[in-house]
């Protein structure tokens, strides 16, 4: 059974990278993945639960390949949701953007608005490790709630993921633009030397627009290595 829902999945996600949104119906899906579309009802659910499980399946790829050392430097785990997410989505950003469009009408549409609120209260999960292994190192000072924080770049980094979805601007651009709002919001809490480096980093980001920061001290685990 999980052999199956992985085909179907899969080829789901072959669908929506050839064909937007409106490429996925569940009797081509069906064929493609060599099922009934009562065993994808069974296994996984109506075209809706489908694009919550890719979505879903996203994150997880995304945290697998989070994966800090104890010495890894507090702003390399705050900024590692964006550099990991950015580079998981310049692998198949056609995929990718059809994926994160489908999460996004199906909130706007108001349909399984529950569902979509726990995938981002779980990238809010990611960015907050990094706010936290902030606050420990006593880089910022603790007098905004680190909830509050969270939040907010989670917010930024959505609206940077639907520009970019949208064929705004490049998957460089994007890294670059969410990476600032980062830094930005950490800045509003900093103390004095780490806040004058924040400002440094904005500073270089914006004047070298693709000059985004690489990852260091992180280990990937098997599921996130480069293939």
């Amino acid at each position: 059974m999980q052999k199956r829902r992985n085909r179907i999945l899969a080829e789901a996600g072959e669908l929506l990278a050839h064909g937007g949104i409106e490429a996925l119906n569940l009797r081509d899906l069906a064929r493609m993945a060599d099922v009934t579309v009562p065993t994808i009802y069974n296994l996984v659910g109506k075209k809706e639960d489908v694009f919550l499980a890719l979505a879903a399946d996203v994150l997880t790829e995304i945290e697998a390949r989070i994966t800090p050392t104890d010495d890894a430097e507090p702003l390399t785990i705050a900024t590692a949701v964006v550099i990991e997410s950015t580079q998981l989505f310049a692998e198949n950003e056609n995929f990718y953007r059809a994926a994160f469009l489908a999460v996004e009408e199906l909130d706007q549409g108001g349909q399984h608005h529950d569902e979509v609120a726990r995938i981002y209260a779980w990238v809010e999960a990611l960015i907050r490790l990094g706010i936290d292994a902030c606050r420990r190192a006593q880089l910022i000072r603790g007098r905004v709630p680190a909830a509050a924080m969270s939040q907010l770049a989670t917010r930024n980094f959505r609206i940077s993921c639907r520009g970019w979805a949208f064929g705004h601007y490049s998957i460089d651009e994007f890294r670059s633009q969410a990476i600032s709002d980062l830094y930005i919001t950490l800045a509003a809490d900093a103390v004095d030397t780490f806040h004058a480096r924040l400002l440094r980093n904005i500073s270089d980001i914006t004047s070298t627009p693709n000059n985004a920061p690489k990852i260091n001290n992180m280990k990937r685990s098997k599921r996130g290595d480069l293939t």
